[in-house]
């Protein structure tokens, strides 16, 4: 015959045995999936990130992954223009970490993306906080520093260290707060590599844009 048999076994007594991995009367082939089967993958039974198209019942073409490298840039490029920009370029660059994100939520190809859109109003937001503060600690360290002049009227205050506690701690403060700030921008970028949602602190990053 030109059907093979499971091995082991012979023909039924009352007739010839099904062909091996032939699926009993009544169940359906091997393959097709059955109505309704849950599916793996996002919440819900669909495939890649929140707000992108979920299949319907039974097997689909799975809608595309979360796009982590533009998500990723977000990120790391308001992150990189602060810290090389603010080296290279006498403290500009903290001004100017908004600009990056902002031109990439604004591309054509990425406006209408869920996911690059929530990540890059964060570092938006995030970039924006960063040059509020940046500014007041400008502010702040410069009215120090004139008020220490001013209050120290003779050489003997002008060498003690006193009268520079307040500029020491604006200083420790905004770098303390800086710090954080490129800590938060770092988890950022490794969650949009990894295709996962992240909100900034409301302290790192205040809500002014929105997604």
């Amino acid at each position: 015959m030109s059907d093979y048999y499971q091995p082991g076994y012979g023909p039924p007594a009352g007739g010839p045995q099904q062909p091996y991995g032939t699926p009993p009367h009544g169940a359906p082939p091997h393959g097709t999936p059955q109505q309704g089967a849950p599916q793996q993958g996002w919440p819900g039974g669909g495939y890649g990130y929140p707000g992108a198209q979920q299949p319907g019942p039974g097997y689909g073409p799975q809608p595309p992954a979360a796009p982590t490298g533009p998500a990723m840039w977000a990120h790391l490029g308001a992150l990189l223009t602060m810290t090389a920009g603010t080296m290279m370029c006498c403290g500009l660059g903290a001004f100017l970490g908004w600009i990056f994100p902002l031109s990439l939520r604004g591309n054509d190809r990425h406006k209408h993306d869920p996911y690059i859109r929530h990540h890059a109003t964060q570092a938006v937001n995030f970039g924006i906080t960063q040059a509020i503060m940046a500014a007041l600690g400008v502010v702040l360290y410069v009215a120090s520093a004139f008020i220490f002049a001013a209050a120290a009227t003779t050489d003997a205050q002008r060498n003690s260290s006193g009268l520079a506690v307040p500029l020491l701690t604006v200083i420790v403060i905004f770098g303390s707060y800086a710090l954080s700030g490129v800590i938060c921008a770092v988890i950022g970028t490794v969650k949009a590599t990894r295709g996962e949602l992240w909100t900034y602190p409301r302290l790192i990053a205040w809500p002014l844009s929105k997604g």
